[in-house]
């Protein structure tokens, strides 16, 4: 599919993404089974008796659990296992267990296409579900030729917007920034202040991607490029005063958002922060200066209850890794990754997969879904042979009072169809 200048910002921004997401660094050893971050982290309570047995339905997963984002990410592992273990309590898939063969990449390209390798021609995996990997790049052309299907995981990865062998889970990375650029206009701000990078030579395409998106709304952007570490951030919060500027994406390392917004407010400068979901953390909500902040979220909140599969979610955690949805870690990456899962089992159930079911199988299962919210966790999710999945919707939360809460009983929000044509097209249809 050949990608438009647009789609290559898009691509781009995915890469900003994972670094905006990024907190202190950990150990970038790999393994295949623990991870650094969970060495001193309570250990998963034993678990409970199967209701399945036989023959599993094994599939694969990946994640960068010991690399630079272990202390964001590093629990992925005991996460996917958890779903597992859930899963099995409670049937399993269609009365069969699930296997989960998990390997740590460490964050290294060449270690990810080892892992992915390792999974598809050792294994013999049906599917890789819910990746936490920050090197898909590198092993997606090669599990596209396998015939293996990539079933949901972090829906910003640029593969899931290219890739039609990638199956996301959640809204994609347009439809995460549009969102955002959208919860600007609902909320009646006029003028967006991007903070970009400076370290990251692809950062330099964000301005041009969130005018794109803002520019149909009526809303202006002005830039600042700015240094993860630079002392104080006082003079491009000045700047951004003096534009008229009422809101801001702080496209930058997760850590350095409440850097960015304490110094804005230290010259009296509130303007709204507006997130993404792939880009917050716990830490946001011990900081009075963001109270207040939009997100636009891949998939529901990750703390409402309310919502059957985020239940699920929660009760499987609490049960089989305690100590995990009370701490630093716990955040919206980790249901991104659970709504992998599911995703997964609702097209088990779908194709009626068996353990000696095939990727093709696999595929007609997802194929015969149609606008399924996975218990309200996800979007209306809905595949087309061929084409990577675009779900047109995404969720809204604010952080009040230092708690993430929901905005419009956590329905997902739908862009306009003719929104939806404008970003299809940029993608190449």
């Amino acid at each position: 599919m050949r990608m438009t200048k647009f789609a290559l910002a898009a691509a781009a921004l995915a890469a900003l993404l994972t670094f905006a997401a990024c907190g202190s660094t950990s150990s970038t050893s790999s393994g295949t089974t623990s991870n650094a971050a969970a060495a001193s982290a309570p250990a998963a309570a034993p678990s409970s008796a199967s209701t399945v047995s036989g023959q599993p339905i094994t599939v694969g997963f990946v994640c960068s659990c010991t690399g630079p984002l272990a202390t964001t990410i590093g629990r992925s592992e005991d996460v996917i296992q958890a779903w597992a273990k859930w899963t099995n309590a409670h049937g399993g898939l269609d009365g069969h267990p699930v296997k989960v063969i998990a390997i740590d990449d460490g964050q290294d390209p060449a270690k990810g296409l080892e892992a992915v390798k390792s999974l598809v021609q050792r294994d013999r995996v049906m599917a890789i579900v819910g990746q936490e990997s920050l090197t898909s790049e590198s092993w997606a052309k090669y599990i596209s030729s396998t015939g293996v299907p990539v079933v949901g995981g972090q829906p910003v990865d640029t593969p899931f917007l290219t890739n039609p062998d990638f199956f996301v889970s959640g809204s994609n990375l347009l439809m995460n920034l549009f969102g955002q650029v959208e919860l600007a206009k609902q909320t009646g701000k006029r003028h967006l202040g991007l903070f970009y990078c400076a370290e990251t030579p692809v950062c330099a395409q964000a301005p041009a991607l969130i005018g794109a998106l803002a520019k149909p709304m009526g809303i202006a952007v002005t830039s600042e490029r700015v240094s993860s570490t630079a002392p104080s951030y006082i003079a491009p919060c000045l700047s951004l005063k003096q534009h008229g500027v009422d809101s801001v994406i702080v496209a930058m390392n997760s850590t350095i958002v409440p850097r960015v917004l304490d110094a804005c407010a230290q010259q009296g400068y509130h303007p709204v922060n507006l997130a993404s979901s792939a880009t917050t953390e716990r830490s946001w909500t011990k900081d009075a200066n963001l109270d207040g902040s939009l997100v636009a979220a891949a998939n529901a909140d990750y703390t409402d209850q309310s919502v059957p599969g985020v239940k699920s979610f929660t009760d499987a955690l609490n049960q089989y890794v305690p100590g995990l949805t009370g701490s630093s870690q716990y955040s919206w990456g980790y249901l991104d990754m659970w709504a992998g899962g599911e995703l997964f089992a609702a097209a088990a159930k779908a194709a009626k997969l068996t353990p000696t079911s095939t990727p093709a199988d696999v595929k007609k299962g997802l194929y015969a879904l149609r606008n399924e919210t996975l218990d309200g966790l996800a979007p209306p999710l809905t595949y087309v042979p061929g084409r990577p999945g675009f779900p047109a919707c995404y969720f809204q939360a604010k952080l009040t009072n230092g708690e993430f809460a929901p905005l419009g009983g956590d329905k997902p929000v739908c862009a306009p169809p003719a929104v939806i044509k404008q970003l299809a097209a940029a993608l190449g249809g």
